[in-house]
């Protein structure tokens, strides 16, 4: 058995895959030589595309280190007998502390503190209170739960979406379908969005359901770009149809310079930064490990990804 790491981790997270694995061959890859040492792989970790896939003909499982499977289901990997594995869940952590992060500034207008910052000037921002608001959270996977966790702490009324339902925990109100979606966005302070991308989801926000939001009321992205039609947000941003925005991805990124986002002071951009953390390799190498495991005793992985809907069901994802 031959397992690909590409791109490369350090030498110390290699050895842990052959420990896990000690009979296999672990190799280390970059771009410069990925397509040939992919020919007699049967695992790939980390980062693929068409051209590695085709060139991999005992490829029989890829372990993705991104939660996002938008860019994954190539048609090698979708129309194949190849199982995928995202990441869902290793990265909960960061990107729910990023979008709560984004959350709390918005609300307090600390944005805005900075600008008057650079301007020398004493001014108050507009100022909210989240001690009691309607938290909408958006998908209700292993991101959406942890930022649950967060806003627990200021006794938030905090209500979630998810297409496949879950446990409900104590401090969360209710779990309802995406079906309700319009009636959560009337109700909301704030909108928190943590869908995966798909069909179904793409400018799930847009200019009808941003109308429903109060005038007052935030909206944050850490997901993807395309579930919020980033036009329509910045018409609602200027008409102050909504408070504000904490934006940690676009449609298109890098996000264009003459993007009207970057000069509107109720929104912050961060440069899709909030998956990122010194601890992200010793997470996913981890969590590659114990599906490593699973895989040699030919149990069901975790995260396995249903190709029909471009995520995992929730029997098999890890929160």
């Amino acid at each position: 058995m031959k397992i690909v790491l590409h791109p490369s981790v350090d030498e110390a997270l290699c050895q842990q895959v052959r420990d896990t694995a000690p009979d296999a061959e672990v190799v280390m890859v970059d771009d410069r030589n990925a397509i040939e040492a992919v020919a007699d792989a049967e695992i790939i970790f980390g980062v693929f595309t068409s051209e590695i896939v085709r060139a991999a003909p005992n490829l029989k499982w890829i372990q993705s280190t991104s939660a996002g499977m938008d860019k994954a289901l190539i048609p090698e990997v979708a129309d194949s007998d190849i199982v995928l594995c995202n990441a869902s869940g290793v990265h909960a952590v960061q990107v729910a502390e990023h979008a709560w992060a984004l959350t709390t500034a918005l609300t307090r207008g600390l944005h805005v503190s900075l600008h008057h910052q650079r301007d020398h000037a004493w001014k108050r921002p507009p100022l909210a209170d989240l001690l009691g608001a309607t938290i909408l959270i958006v998908g209700f996977g292993g991101i959406g739960q942890y930022y649950a966790q967060l806003a627990q702490g200021y006794e938030a009324r905090l209500i979630a979406l998810d297409i496949q339902g879950g446990d409900k925990p104590d401090y969360v109100e209710a779990i309802w379908g995406m079906d309700r979606l319009d009636e959560g966005l009337q109700l909301a302070d704030v909108v928190f969005i943590a869908v995966p991308y798909t069909p179904e989801t793409e400018k799930l926000i847009d200019a009808r359901t941003l109308g429903l939001m109060k005038n007052t009321a935030f909206l944050v992205n850490t997901a993807r770009g395309p579930i919020v039609d980033e036009a329509a947000l910045a018409q609602a941003l200027k008409s102050g149809e909504i408070a504000g925005a904490g934006l940690d991805v676009f449609e298109r990124e890098p996000l264009s310079p003459d993007s009207p986002l970057w000069d509107m002071e109720n929104a912050i951009i961060t440069p899709h930064a909030a998956g990122a953390s010194p601890n992200r390799h010793n997470r996913t190498v981890a969590f590659f490990c114990e599906n490593l495991k699973r895989y040699l005793a030919g149990e069901p992985l975790f995260n396995e990804v249903d190709k029909s809907l471009g995520y995992p069901k929730r029997e098999r994802r890890v929160n």
